[in-house]
């Protein structure tokens, strides 16, 4: 995403823009310099099959005065149909005007052999041509652009003009001269023109037409002419150092040590006592606390980091940095502004650092070459320390970790900038980091109602994880986890998110984590020609990304991403046992090594993958390999399950002999049950009469009490763990044993609690005065088995599967720990639980004794009330007497 510039850095490119176009000006000169040599040409047409956008050039002609500083172009094109007149009808020229001014000799159409002249320097649109400001970089140049009008089919376009300048960074002359396009081209001619007493060096590359020397004037003339010149379409995916055109490289530079001590001239005039320098210096000792290492660590984070990029290359200052003290200040800089501070750093605190220059497209082609300062275009660093040499690129930010191992992103031929240096090094880009994901599918049936569940946990390590920063402070982390849920979403329609992502960046280590929670309403789907079936499709899409699908040889070599390594795994957690084959893959070689296997083991499908880049392009004779290999790749990325029927997934009997077992525990634990039930006990006929109902705080666990019966029956239900299916499954495992095992604790217990939940709900509502003590006991049992279930599961998926513990495993047993702590201490000091649940059994016992008990007071309380009524009517019958 192209940033937007701050309004200062805007200011100022208006300014210097201005003051450079006013002396950036067209102008227009018939005469055409006297140095030119004659060119004779053939009258030829290309096929009109070999003619591309509507139009062909007839003549490409240029002539170079090494002496005049002048560079004199004569173009001729012809315009074949339609689209030439919408495609070929412009000329535009870009130029320099810092160093260089445009002359414009001729602008002619002719027109059935008529020519009519459109060269008006009125028609001349002067523009700034600031292809590379989205890279941040300002190079001054400008474009004469005209728009011819009236322009038709036949028409035959003719124009020259003469460049007048060049750079005065470059003390020698240096240049690529090109014979061949993409189109085919009627008439090429190149010359130079140079004094005796200059040495030119020429390098042919590919079938370049013969060289003619002469001398006219007393000057050197060399010559290149060709004519119907071959074309060469351009390919998918070729490397960046790939160039097929026939090219001679001229260069006056005799050796590379000459290119070093030209970078040296440009560093030379640099103030070491800088205020600004020196006081950066102090602060970064300071945080150093004596330590080299750090230091540089320091530095060049500093540099990377809060020096941002931005390039005012106009003039000499392509190639000629800024001093130290001004980038420190303006806090900007390009890559050679920024090498040269980082530089001026280290030094101050006694490391050695010295530039490197590299062509970051030509690379390790870049020792064909013919010593020049032309053929680079970029600038770093490399740091000498402890018998150590580190290339960092200081125009890389975000990135992290131990500044021994940072990430150097060239494999290249490069030119350390050091004195008596004499020769170029090479430097390699090390596959030091990875990117290692984990895809986990839980699978529900097709005939539930709930929601497949996917979880992505990837990590990101060295150059990985500073690729990823950079993306996440570039776009947000809401733009990324955006971007990841249309992607998933095209895969697995209904895919919504239900976790926000989360991203753990520990930049000590330089390794990123990112977790992402999805849920998919629709994972299964139907076929296409058998509606019945239901499909799931699984992709290995990190590896997909990296295959290139070619169908057919070329003689061109291929791009490779490159460093390349990444290691991912989808395991899919199924509801019930599936039988799968095992699938191996194994693709090795030396440009690159692909790993693939599936298995299943319990109810688990685990496909993993692994893809290795060890080269950043392939040989045209590796071609027709990697055409059959990643067809064979490709292929194995999509992994589909499918399931016809009309049910669900589990289509497997019931185990018969699982459910004997669970029949005879059940009829064992009924049986405890009921004697403890019906055994009787003694009571308390007051605590009886006085007992309270239920209510309170019991509210709370009697709602769990009257559930449990339910949940431990749909749980068990919902295990499926007496499905013959299952069992089946097991006996094939490794772990067979251990597996049995924990279905039979499994059915055994679950049996035991359901039994157990039922003799609790009764008790409960009977109030029986045992209920307490066996409600404690229940809650201890379910803890107890919960935590060994919970145990035994982790100790059996670690084994079987290789998974980490997870300390969410352990939610259930604290949340029913906690809640077993809670009601036991209530049931021990609760008076309501002591008042509450008093009644024993028969319940005729109790009843029987209460009616007793209430006859009893009842012909007390009438015997008393008549000794009462005797005396009332004694008293009465003394008074009458009275």
């Amino acid at each position: 995403m192209i940033k937007k510039l701050t309004l200062s850095i805007c200011l100022l490119l208006i300014m210097v823009g201005f003051a450079i176009a006013q002396k950036g000006k067209v102008t227009i000169n018939p005469q055409l310099p006297n140095w030119l040599q004659k060119v004779n040409v053939v009258n030829n047409k290309p096929a009109y099959k070999n003619i591309q956008d509507g139009y062909y050039l007839f003549l490409i002609e240029k002539q170079n005065n090494l002496e005049s500083k002048e560079q004199y172009s004569h173009i001729i094109r012809e315009i074949s149909n339609s689209t030439g007149v919408q495609n070929g009808s412009e000329i535009s020229v870009s130029y320099d005007p810092s160093y260089e001014k445009l002359v414009f000799h001729q602008l002619t159409v002719w027109r059935n052999n008529q020519p009519i002249n459109k060269l008006s320097l009125q028609n001349f649109k002067i523009l700034q041509n600031e292809k590379e400001l989205s890279r941040f970089i300002y190079s001054g140049l400008y474009t004469a652009y005209l728009i011819l009008d009236d322009i038709r089919k036949g028409d035959r376009i003719e124009y020259a003009y003469t460049i007048q300048g060049s750079n005065p960074v470059f003390p020698k002359y240096s240049n690529t001269i090109y014979f061949e396009g993409n189109s085919q081209i009627v008439n090429v001619y190149n010359n130079l023109i140079f004094k005796p007493n200059r040495t030119i060096r020429t390098k042919n590359f590919n079938a370049v037409p013969p060289l003619k020397k002469s001398v006219a004037n007393g000057l050197n003339v060399f010559e290149w002419q060709n004519s119907m010149t071959k074309t060469y379409p351009a390919n998918d995916f070729e490397p960046s150092d790939y160039d097929p055109l026939a090219r001679v490289q001229v260069s006056e530079y005799n050796s590379w040590q000459e290119i070093v001590d030209w970078g040296l001239s440009l560093q030379q005039n640099y103030s070491k006592n800088s205020a600004i320098i020196n006081e950066k210096v102090a602060e970064l000792k300071l945080k150093a606390k004596g330590n080299k290492e750090k230091y540089l660590e320091l530095a060049t984070r500093f540099v990377q980091d809060e020096i941002r990029y931005m390039g005012i290359e106009i003039g000499e200052y392509s190639h000629r940095p800024n001093s130290p003290e001004k980038i420190l200040k303006q806090r900007y800089g390009d890559c050679k502004d920024k090498s040269t501070l980082l530089c001026q750093l280290l030094k101050a605190n006694g490391i050695n650092a010295y530039s490197v220059f590299l062509n970051t497209y030509l690379k390790k082609e870049t020792a064909s070459l013919l010593p020049s300062p032309s053929v680079f275009n970029h600038e770093t660093i490399v740091v000498e320390l402890d018998d150590r040499k580190i290339y960092i690129d200081p125009t890389v930010s975000n990135q992290r970790g131990p500044i021994l191992n940072t990430c150097y992103p060239y494999t290249a031929k490069v030119l350390v900038v050091k004195e008596g240096n004499k020769e170029l090094s090479e430097t390699k880009q090390e596959n030091l980091g990875k990117l290692k994901s984990l895809v986990v599918f839980n699978v529900e049936d097709t005939s539930s109602t709930s929601k497949s569940t996917l979880t992505i946990t990837s990590e990101y390590s060295n150059n990985y994880a500073d690729n990823f920063r950079e993306e996440l402070n570039n776009s947000g982390a809401d733009n990324i986890e955006k971007s990841y849920i249309k992607y998933y979403s095209n895969l697995y329609p209904g895919l919504m998110i239900k976790e926000p992502i989360e991203i753990d960046d520990n930049e000590v280590e330089n390794i990123v984590k990112v977790t992402e929670r999805y849920e998919i309403d629709s994972l299964w789907t139907r076929g296409e020609s058998d509606q019945s079936k239901r499909i799931a499709y699984f992709y290995g899409d990190l590896i997909n990304d990296q295959v290139i699908s070619i169908k057919k040889f070329r003689n061109a070599p291929l791009l490779l991403k490159f460093p390349c390594t990444i290691e991912q795994e989808v395991r899919i957690i199924l509801p019930e046992v599936w039988n799968f084959e095992d699938e191996n893959i194994k693709i090795d070689n030396d440009n690159y090594r692909f790993l693939y296997t599936a298995n299943a083991k319990f109810n688990t499908l685990t496909l993993t993958y692994y893809y290795q880049n060890f080269n950043d392009s392939l040989q045209p004779t590796s071609i027709n390999d990697y055409i059959k290999d990643s067809k064979e790749i490709i292929n194995t990325l999509t992994y589909g399950i499918y399931w016809k029927g009309n049910a669900n997934i589990a289509t497997g009997g019931l185990n018969l002999k699982l459910l004997a077992v669970a029949f005879l525990i059940l009829l064992l634990t009924t049986f405890i049950a009921f004697y403890l039930y019906t055994r009787k006990t003694a009571f308390d006929i007051e605590s009886i009469k006085n007992a309270w109902k239920l209510g309170g705080w019991l509210a709370i666990p009697g709602i769990g009490i009257t559930l449990n019966p339910i949940i431990i029956l749909v749980s068990t239900v919902k295990e499926n763990i007496y499905s013959d299916k299952i069992w089946e499954g097991i006996q094939s495992n490794p772990h067979s044993f251990l597996l049995h095992a924990s279905v039979i604790f499994t059915i055994v217990f679950n049996v035991i609690l359901f039994v157990f939940s039922i003799f609790i709900l009764v008790s409960f509502y009977k109030r029986r005065d045992f209920f307490p003590k066996y409600y404690i006991i229940f809650l201890i049992f379910s803890f107890v088995v919960t935590l060994l279930d919970t145990v035994g599961s982790i100790y059996i998926h670690k084994l079987i599967n290789n998974e980490a513990l997870n300390p969410s495993e352990f939610n259930s047993v604290i949340r029913i720990g906690i809640f077993a702590a809670i009601w036991i201490t209530y049931f021990l000091k609760s008076e309501r639980v002591k008042q509450t649940f008093v009644f024993s059994y028969p319940d005729a016992a109790w009843r029987n004794a209460v009616i007793k008990d209430l006859n009893e007071n009842f012909r007390i309380n009438n015997l008393e009330n008549n000794i009462t009524n005797k005396q009332e009517t004694t008293d009465t019958d003394d008074h009458e007497r009275l």
